[in-house]
């Protein structure tokens, strides 16, 4: 196992960026000038390859420029190859350069760059740019919206759903709808939300959106039999889509398979090393009593954190939860911190209190704390979070209160933390009252 990501690292880290170290290197700025003769386009379908050679002919292809950096990044996403996103970049850049003021598709690329790598302030610019050129872009709306929602915008990533839901009333918008009106505390409405966007989805990656949202959301609400049923029918459309595989092995573990869940998230984690699946998969193995395996999982995380700084990935937030729950106080409270500067959503805020918590500071992660309650958002880990840091400053019955309803909305939220939230609420149960 571990010698699979080893040699999986290995070959990442070996990777020659863009054609080859031998091979044709892209102009720094390609010419702009029209008059060396007619521009070629590449073909409508071409893939990575094709594209690479037909842009070593025709450099100045700005379009073909654009479909070469949005294919690297997607490949990128797909196969957890960060060095992708710094030859997607390069590929945008030079698109850009030949031609910035009509190039909408190669602006939408940059802000979908910019998201990948967690810059969500970025992802919005970019958003903004690629809409002023082609307003009614759909995807360029929902990437606007995805980026207010983890700005903490919510507001006004309410105001453009609903502005986007009423020009193109599509899956995409009503998806976004639900995650807004779970943010703000109506778990019931996202799930009617959910329901619909599943019916009306039609392509393949508005379908597959659908019902992993809908296992998602039955999964935060302690619903592990319909989130199941969700998965598998996201499964059904892709069945190597991650995020619907991780929510598989997720959802069995919260129904009591640990063994199968295990099995479910190492197949992931040996195809797609993404370091929350290995992090979940080291979770797993301590579960299990298998100390060792999780210890490995665990380094790897830290390894893919180097290579996706490396390539511009910014990895604070998951890096800080990460680093709380397994005994990094010092490391967590410092990313937490640092993407508290860049942004104020309910998840950061729940994360530097949780930081706060776990370094000692209860008094100071109370204010952050209140920030994540602020919309009536109900998820048990962030209850949970809430119940420590008040039994930490002595309010022992608002921190019974809090963990008996984080445990009542789904018993099994987290491997390590549920069990022991369940040993603390047992003792102040305890506790005989005044």
């Amino acid at each position: 196992m571990v010698g699979t990501f080893m040699t999986a690292l290995a070959m990442t880290l070996g990777l020659v960026l863009y054609f080859g170290r031998d091979n044709y290197v892209p102009p720094a700025s390609p010419p702009r000038a029209l008059d060396e003769g007619p521009v070629i386009l590449a073909p409508p379908n071409a893939g990575i390859d094709q594209l690479q050679a037909h842009l070593r002919k025709q450099p100045r292809d700005y379009q073909g420029w654009a479909r070469l950096g949005v294919s690297l990044l997607r490949q990128g996403q797909d196969t957890v190859d960060h060095t992708l996103y710094s030859q997607a970049g390069r590929a945008l850049s030079n698109s850009l350069r030949i031609e910035s003021d009509y190039n909408d598709v190669a602006l939408r690329g940059q802000a979908q760059l910019a998201y990948a790598r967690n810059d969500y302030p970025g992802a919005l610019r970019w958003a903004d740019q690629a809409l002023s050129v082609n307003a009614r872009d759909r995807d360029s709306n929902l990437l606007r919206i995805d980026a207010l929602i983890s700005l903490g915008r919510y507001d006004e990533a309410l105001l453009a759903a609903k502005e986007l839901h009423a020009m193109d009333p599509s899956a995409g918008s009503v998806v976004r709808l639900a995650r807004l009106a779970e943010l703000g505390g109506n778990a019931a409405r996202a799930k009617v939300l959910l329901a619909h966007a599943a019916e009306i989805a039609t392509s393949k990656p508005d379908r597959l959106r659908a019902f992993t949202a809908q296992g998602d959301l039955a999964l935060r609400q302690g619903d592990f039999a319909a989130a199941a049923t969700a998965y598998r029918e996201a499964r059904r459309v892709d069945s190597t889509d991650p995020p619907a595989v991780a929510g598989t092995a997720q959802a069995l573990f919260a129904q009591g398979r640990l063994a199968t869940a295990i099995q479910w998230y190492r197949d992931l984690a040996q195809r797609v090393p993404e370091p929350q699946y290995v992090a979940e998969l080291g979770d797993l193995y301590t579960v299990a009593g298998k100390n060792v395996s999780a210890a490995a999982q665990y380094d790897v995380v830290s390894t893919w954190q180097t290579i996706a700084s490396d390539n511009g990935v910014r990895v604070t937030m998951d890096l800080a939860n990460f680093a709380a729950d397994h005994g990094k106080q010092a490391l967590a409270l410092r990313l937490a911190r640092a993407e508290w500067k860049k942004r104020h959503s309910i998840e950061v805020a729940d994360a530097v209190a949780w930081a706060l918590h776990v370094s000692g500071q209860d008094k100071a992660a109370v204010p952050f704390a209140n920030y994540a309650a602020r919309t009536g958002y109900k998820d048990a880990t962030f209850l949970y979070h809430r119940a420590m840091i008040e039994r930490g400053v002595g309010n022992t019955a608002r921190a019974r209160e809090l963990l008996t309803e984080a445990l009542k909305l789904n018993p099994r939220f987290s491997p390590l933390q549920a069990p022991l939230a369940r040993r603390i609420l047992a003792a102040l149960n305890a506790r005989p009252t005044a």
